[in-house]
C-alpha cells in the first residue's frame, strides 16, 4: 500500500507544480507578516507536497503542494495567490503522538505525522522538486520532540479490514457481467497500539 503512495507521488513529482517563493528577503518578509511568524521562531522553510486522511477506511488522498514552514512549535503549509501566503493548514507539535519514515529517518524522503484524529503525510521538495532530506529531519525533528518515530514495518498504520468492495461491470461491447472485488483497507493510528 505504501509502495502504490509513492509510485502516484513520484509521478506527481515528476510532473511538477508551480514552485511557491520563500528564499528572497522580501518574500520571507511576507510569510512573517501573512502568517504572523517571527523569524526568530522558524526553524526551516521548503516547498512540500502534503495530504492528510482521518483514520479509518481509506480513501484516496488529494495531494497539494504549499510551502512548509516549521516554527519551534507547529507546522504551517501556506498556499501563495495573489502575492500573499495563506494558511492551508496548521499542525502543533504538542499534537503530534508519534511519527513514521518509510525507509530511515535518515532515507525516507517522505514522513507521516499522527495526530488524535488525522494522519499528515509530509514530502519536503527542494527547488528542483528532488527530496529534501536535510529539511525533512528538520521538520521531523521539530514535530516529534522525542515522541517515537517508526520506521519500515514498525508502528503500521495501515490494516486490512476484512470487508471488500465488490463492483459489478459489463464487459464493453458484449453482454457479459463481471464482478471485481477489492479489499478495502483501513488507517489506524500507530501511536495507540499496544504491541
Amino acid at each position: 500500500m505504501r509502495h502504490l503512495v509513492t509510485l502516484l507521488l513520484a509521478f506527481v513529482v515528476l510532473t511538477g507544480c508551480a514552485a511557491i517563493p520563500y528564499e528572497r528577503p522580501e518574500d520571507q518578509a511576507a510569510i512573517q507578516k501573512d502568517l504572523s511568524v517571527k523569524p526568530e521562531d522558524i526553524v526551516t522553510m521548503t516547498q512540500v507536497y502534503w495530504c492528510s486522511n482521518p483514520y479509518g477506511d481509506i480513501t484516496p488522498c488529494q495531494l497539494q503542494d504549499a510551502l512548509a514552514i516549521q516554527t519551534r512549535t507547529k507546522l504551517i503549509l501556506a498556499t501563495f495567490s495573489s502575492q500573499h501566503y495563506k494558511p492551508a493548514m496548521q499542525t502543533l507539535a504538542s499534537d503530534v503522538m508519534c511519527a513514521h519514515a518509510e525507509n530511515s529517518r535518515d532515507t525516507s524522503p517522505q514522513f507521516y505525522l499522527f495526530t488524535k484524529d488525522y494522519a499528515l503525510q509530509v514530502w519536503p521538495l527542494n527547488h528542483d522538486f528532488k527530496p529534501e532530506m536535510e529539511k525533512k529531519k528538520l521538520m521531523l525533528d521539530a514535530m516529534t520532540q522525542g515522541k517515537t518515530t517508526f520506521v519500515g514495518p514498525q508502528g503500521n498504520f495501515v490494516e486490512n479490514t476484512g470487508r471488500v468492495n465488490e463492483t459489478m461491470a459489463v464487459i464493453p461491447n458484449t453482454a457479459i457481467p463481471y464482478t471485481t472485488r477489492t479489499t478495502i483497507f483501513q488507517l489506524i493510528n500507530p501511536c495507540q497500539v499496544k504491541s
